[in-house]
């Protein structure tokens, strides 16, 4: 089965209620209510022991628009030491996506472009199979577009290099006008990175700016964000966390091949943004207000990433990897409640730490 890369999930195990998360990295003491300070100190304790043991990552866990615990574990760099810090960047995967659907949103509501516009409003030569697909479907994952294709437009295996490969705006279009369809625009949902790239390319294209310019002047920016980005907030090594994997130093996305501008548009809109738990935290609450998105804008977002749980409150959960970082955040709308991680190892997975985390911070005495 092919790894998927930088996904991002309706993180399913916990939308519908944290039944059964297996990885038990958090204890588990009992589902009676207990005070904030014996909750915080308890997951607090869990992550500096796991620590001891390899796990390296940020924490971010808010409640009722207070931050309650926000603190870093273990190495951002074994090999020199280098701990991490609340201020370390990571790669958060398709935790990007949002961003370029936000993007897709306001342009709507500025007029230039429809979710119901088709790709030849923005591309030529569009061949008879996808010419039907339209906006919205790139944004649902309903295009019928594979998830990554290589130079021959063919579907492939995902390993983390892949996201370097040198590939030009002109390119990645090409590559997804030439790839076989899985399946009829529309006639299902099935995860394409490729979608989303097309979406960048269309935000360029609707805007006249460049995708990392246009998302941080009209999203990052008003929401506070100026920890989170490509090029723009100039990361440098030194302040970023080493990513291992199978217990190999894989190094920092800076380690890796990118263009002049910025990652490869195999990465680029979909994935791989550089960013700091407190600064996903700014983008939950950007949410909740209205500096980024308009109130039209914002019922049109939740449609696509908002959904009930099995508590009929409704819930955001989202996570992103390439399979050596991971991240995840989970905000529960309705009960202004936010748990966020990063992490930069295979064998620690955010994404599968947060359910033990959530169940936890349901303990908290009201």
């Amino acid at each position: 089965m092919p790894l998927i890369r930088t996904k991002l999930i309706l993180v399913a195990a916990i939308i519908l209620g944290l039944s059964g998360a297996a990885w038990l990295y958090i204890r588990w003491r009992s589902e009676r209510p207990a005070s904030k300070e014996e909750v915080l100190r308890g997951i607090d304790a869990d992550l500096q022991a796991l620590s001891l043991k390899g796990f390296a990552g940020t924490l971010l866990l808010a409640q009722d628009g207070q931050v309650l615990l926000t603190r870093g574990y273990g190495l951002a760099d074994r090999e020199s030491g280098r701990e991490v810090t609340i201020e370390t960047g990571f790669d958060i995967g398709s935790l990007v996506k949002p961003f370029t659907a936000a993007a897709i949103l306001q342009l709507e509501s500025q007029g230039k472009l429809h979710l119901d516009d088709r790709l030849g409003r923005f591309f030529t030569g569009v061949p008879a199979d996808k010419a039907a697909i339209t906006v919205k479907e790139l944004l649902d994952h309903s295009s019928g577009l594979p998830d990554i294709v290589d130079a021959g437009s063919k579907p492939v295996d995902y390993v983390a290099d892949f996201d370097y490969e040198p590939v030009s705006r002109d390119e990645i279009v090409r590559r997804a006008l030439h790839a076989a369809l899985i399946f009829p625009p529309g006639q299902k949902s099935e995860y394409s990175n490729i979608g989303y790239s097309l979406l960048g390319v269309i935000i360029e294209i609707a805007s006249g700016k460049g995708y990392e310019a246009y998302v941080e002047e009209h999203i990052l920016r008003p929401a506070g964000m100026a920890s989170t980005g490509y090029r723009t907030p100039g990361w440098k090594k030194s302040e970023l966390a080493v990513g291992y994997q199978k217990g190999e130093r894989w190094g920092t996305p800076l380690d890796h091949r990118w263009l002049a501008d910025g990652p490869s548009w195999n990465l680029r809109a979909n994935g791989g943004m550089i960013s700091t738990a407190q600064d996903l935290y700014k983008w939950l609450q950007a949410l909740e207000g209205n500096n980024v998105l308009t109130p039209d804008a914002k019922a049109k977002f939740a449609s696509f990433y908002i959904h009930k749980n099995q508590r009929g409150t409704r819930t955001m959960g989202a996570a992103g990897s390439n399979n050596v970082f991971d991240a995840c955040y989970l905000w529960y709308v309705d009960e202004h409640r936010a748990l966020i991680m990063l992490t930069n190892s295979d064998k620690y997975r955010a994404e599968k730490m947060i359910p033990d985390l959530a169940k936890e911070m349901r303990r908290i005495r009201q």
